[in-house]
Order: structure tokens, then sequence, then C-alpha cells
């Protein structure tokens, strides 16, 4: 569908037309999080369509090290009753003076108002509260991201990688030490592994950091873009400033409908 009307292209191209001021129709496809793209099939697709994307990955995650406090959540509502969850949830919220919740609907966003610095920490004690497995036997199971061996096959075959920060916060609520801790070491490492001197990098939840703190990204010169996910920018936007549309929830509407009528997606 979307070859129908776009030309497929690598994201540095789609950031050298917009740097030209270009109105060019090539679409750069992206992914985040950094989840195996390999094992569930999509490098095959991508591979087949000619496609060249780019994987922005979260680098507490490779090689399954850890699991985003966010997909702690999601296992969590899948994975245990609705009651035992909300129960968990709501004694941990009152001792953290956090608002409880009525519905299992209002957990994953209730979590959006937590302090970023306390993020893994709540998350684990409802993963204890709930009885989930050892988190070390759960990633073996599952083995939700990229591993090293993963990575290396995605980049021989002609994908690129990203940065999508070290733990996946909030970063408009990040000051200048979290800009550091979760956005320009993990760029550095992540240029020093990769063997390049910038990677591009995309903003979770397309949150994106303050003035201040998006001047220390700008300063440090670490990426090569900064993307968000609040639909279409115009030719020759500053890199560090362009939006995506979003196809998480549907790829009609939002690619064709939200993103041009300039409705941002809720995060």
């Amino acid at each position: 569908m979307l070859g129908r009307h776009f030309e497929f292209a690598p994201l540095s191209e789609v950031l050298a037309d917009n740097a030209a001021g270009g109105s060019s129709r090539r679409l750069a496809v992206t992914f985040d999080d950094g989840f195996d793209l390999i094992a569930g099939g999509a490098l095959d697709v991508l591979n087949a369509h000619r496609v060249k994307a780019t994987s922005f990955v979260l680098t507490a995650m490779l090689g399954n090290r850890g699991l985003m406090w966010r997909n702690k959540l999601s296992a969590i509502l899948v994975l245990r009753p609705a009651e035992r969850y909300l129960r968990a949830y709501n004694t941990i919220a009152g001792r953290a003076g956090l608002p409880e919740v009525g519905d299992a609907t209002e957990l994953l966003s209730s979590a959006m108002g937590w302090d970023m610095a306390r993020k893994d920490e709540l998350a684990d004690t409802l993963w204890a509260a709930c009885d989930m497995p050892p988190l070390s036997e759960f990633l073996d199971e599952h083995s939700p991201y990229f591993t090293a061996d993963g990575l290396a096959t995605w980049l021989a075959d002609g994908h690129a990688v990203g940065l999508h920060s070290a733990t996946h916060p909030d970063c408009s609520r990040l000051d200048a030490d979290g800009v550091r801790v979760e956005i320009l070491d993990p760029a550095r490492r992540l240029c020093t592994d990769l063997g390049q001197a910038s990677v591009p990098f995309s903003y979770p939840f397309g949150r994106r950091c303050g003035p201040a703190q998006s001047r220390l990204l700008a300063e440090a010169g670490l990426l090569d873009c900064a993307l968000g996910i609040r639909g279409c920018s115009p030719g020759g936007t500053d890199p560090l400033r362009l939006e995506r549309a979003s196809i998480e929830d549907d790829m009609r509407f939002s690619v064709y409908g939200k993103a041009f009528l300039g409705s941002p997606r809720s995060s």
C-alpha cells in the first residue's frame, strides 16, 4: 500500500532530501524500541520489498539484558488478572503518593505520571507484587529485543540502527543529567559500536526535551536527527525538529489522515 504512493529509501537519504529543502516522495521506514525484527519475520518482509529500514534501539535492553518499564507493565496486563494487578498497583501508588486507578485501561496512562527517576523501581515493584516470573527467566523465554548477532544480521542486510534512549523515559521531563545518561552517553557508545561519528535519534513517546536540554543535544553533535511522532514536517525543517507519521494504531488514518490533517497522535 505504501509502495503505491512513495518510493522507499534509507533514512539517511530522506534526511539528505530534507536538508536540500526538497519535497521528495521518498519514505523512510523506522521501528522504535529495538525489538527483534528477525525472529518474527519482519526482516524477510522488508527485504522482499527492498525496503531499507532503521531500528531505533534502547541501549539498556540490547541483548535482552533488561525489559523496558512499559514492556513490563504490558506483560503484567496480559499475564495477570485485572483484579490482582489493580490491587497491587493501588497499594504501590498509595505508598508512592501517586493517584490510584479504578480500571485496567488506566494503568499505562497513569504510569506516564511517574517520576522518571523511579520508573524502573516502580515497575519492578509491581512485577514482584504480581508474582511475575524472575525477569531473567522471562527474558530467556521471550527474548523480545535484538541480540548482538541479530543486530549484526540486520546491519549486514543493509538496514540501519539509531538510538531511542537508554531506558525509554519521557524526555520532556529530563534535566541536563538525565539527557546525558539517557541520550548523550548512549549515543557515544552506539557511535563507537557502529564505527560512526553520529547516529539518528527518535524520542520515546515522541516527547521532546525542553529548550535548554535540546540545546545540549545540538551542541554535542552526536545526533543526525531527533524525530518525533506528531505527523509530517515540511522540507528544510531542522533535523533535530523533524516529525514522523506513526502507524502504531492504524496505517491508513495515521499516514493518510491524521498526519496530513495535523492532529497529533496521543501518547
